[in-house]
Formats: structure tokens, sequence, C-alpha cells
């Protein structure tokens, strides 16, 4: 019997990040989905993903002109990664980049009449980007350092809404822990964004989420931190009827709700939604439009020097 060979231990990065375009589970009346448009993943391994997708339209309620995805991971130092193709891949502790990107452009929910009398509604959206990058030196945690988003063109009824967003300060706190850190100590930032950030329970009285934060602690459960990146919404002149705003929701009656701009954070974890929509109307059912979100880890873990 052949004795055995001692394996060593191989280093690994395991990529993660994936994109997508547009999702959706429709109920009612009709009960139907809305598959994954212009879905890229990651493999562990990284490399690249891309999808387009040309203009669809799903039974009259929601449609697109044009979508596409894009997801890429790979080592930072490209010559050096190719050396450790000659049978030594185990030996690859080499810093990575993550970059992921989502854009749609002309996006219609079009609702018909209520037949007790409602009149349909159309929102609309001409233009939908994001892109996210990170990277990892395989040592402390992943880094966000960029997140650039574009959302341009949104309508209710031929009503243009303005939509303001800061995706600034979770580039400039590129990590979890930078993040919470600069909640905690900077009175200015709680001030100034801290209606950026959701509070996990019911929602506070009026006044009571400034006595909250006066605890100098981010909101936040089971290590997960939910947000926004818009700041405000407003009406470019006026508003359409009924429709109403609240944070970063805008309520449609004969629609439903629009949630714009939402951000998951957990450590070495970022999840954006640039569009949710609940709909509450002739049609119930509920999806996400330009998602995108990554992560990755190493093998073996190497925090605090190891």
């Amino acid at each position: 019997m052949p004795a055995e060979i001692a394996r060593p231990v191989e280093r690994r990065f395991f990529f993660h990040a994936n994109a997508v375009a547009l999702a959706a589970h429709i109920r009612r009346p009709e009960d139907f989905f809305v598959p994954a448009v212009a879905s890229s993943c990651l493999p562990v391994t990284g490399g690249l993903a891309q999808a387009d997708a040309p203009g669809q339209s799903f039974n009259g309620l929601i449609s697109f002109g044009s979508a596409s995805t894009h997801a890429k991971g790979d080592f930072v130092d490209q010559r050096t990664a190719a050396e450790y193709t000659r049978g030594n891949h185990g030996d690859n502790n080499l810093p990575t980049s993550t970059i992921v990107e989502s854009s749609m452009k002309s996006l219609k929910i079009n609702t018909p009449a209520d037949p007790a009398g409602g009149a349909g509604r159309v929102f609309s959206i001409d233009n939908l980007v994001v892109r996210m990058e990170n990277t990892s030196d395989r040592r402390s945690p992943t880094s966000f350092r960029s997140l650039y988003v574009t959302i341009d063109g949104v309508s209710v009824d031929g009503h243009l809404l303005l939509v303001k967003t800061n995706p600034e300060i979770f580039t400039e706190n590129d990590t979890k822990k930078k993040l919470e850190e600069r909640f905690e100590d900077d009175s200015d930032f709680r001030k100034q964004f801290g209606q950026q950030f959701f509070y996990p329970g019911e929602p506070p009285e009026h006044g009571a989420l400034e006595k909250l934060f006066s605890k100098h602690k981010i909101p936040e459960a089971d290590d997960l931190i939910y947000g926004t990146i818009v700041t405000s919404m407003t009406w470019a002149s006026t508003a359409p009827d009924g429709a109403g705003i609240a944070g970063n929701e805008l309520k449609i009656p004969g629609l439903g709700s629009i949630y714009f701009g939402e951000i998951i954070i957990e450590e070495d974890f970022r999840r954006i939604t640039l569009i949710r929509f609940q709909l509450g109307s002739p049609n119930g059912g509920d999806g996400a439009v330009c998602e995108a979100q990554s992560n990755g880890g190493t093998w073996p873990p190497q925090r605090g020097g190891l």
C-alpha cells in the first residue's frame, strides 16, 4: 500500500458576486413569475460573468427597454497570479478585487383601471445603474471602496419625481466597523444621515428617532445594518393624485409601494437594490430591479495576522 503524502494547506479565496436586472412574482389576479432578467453570477474561482437582455413586457404589467449586468472577480496583481499557475495555486495569497454592476433603461409598471372606479397608474424610470467595487487584502475586513448609482427620470402618471442619493457615505466608511464607529463618534454624521438607517422594530413615534440616536449606536439587528442611499424625494412640480412619500418609500394608490436605494450591510458583505416594489392594487405581487451584491472570503482565515 503506497504511503500517504501529507497534503499542504491550500490558500484559497472564495469569490462571490452576483447581479440581476429584474425579477418578480405577481400573485394576483394571475399568478406568474418574472424570471430573473440578465442575471450574472461568479463561480467560486472568480472570473467574468455578463448578461444582456433586450426589451420585454410581462403581461402588460411590467416592461423595460434594455437591461444588462456584469460581475468580475480577480487577483489585483495579474503577473504574480500567473506565476501561481505553475502547479503552485495553493500558495496564492494575493489581494483580490470584485466589481459588480446592474443597469436598466425604460422601466415601466402599468396598472389598469380599478373595476371599482379607480384610474390606472403608470410608474416609469428612464435610467437605472448601480456599480459596486470591493477589495480584499486577505487579512482585513473587505473594503467596499466604490459605489456608483444613477436613478434618473422617475415619474408617476407623467409627474416627475426627483430622487437624491448619497452613496458616498457608504464608500467613505468602506467597512462595517468604520460605519459603526463613524456613527458612534460623530454627532454631525448622526444628525445629517441618521434617517438613512432603519430602526429594527416598531416605527418610533415622532421625535423618538433622535432620542434613539442619542445612544450613539447605529441601528442594527443580528449584526445586520439596513438602510438607504436616498436622502430626499421631491416632486419637480405637482404631485400625482394621492401619491405620498415616506422616507425612501413612494406610495401610489392603485399601484402599491416603491422603495428606492435600499442597502444591506454585514461584515464582508453588501447588497444594494435600486428599486423594490410591492404591488397592492388590481395586481398584487413584489419584485426587485437593479440589484447587486458582493462579498468573498479567504481560506484559511487570516484575521488577526494569522
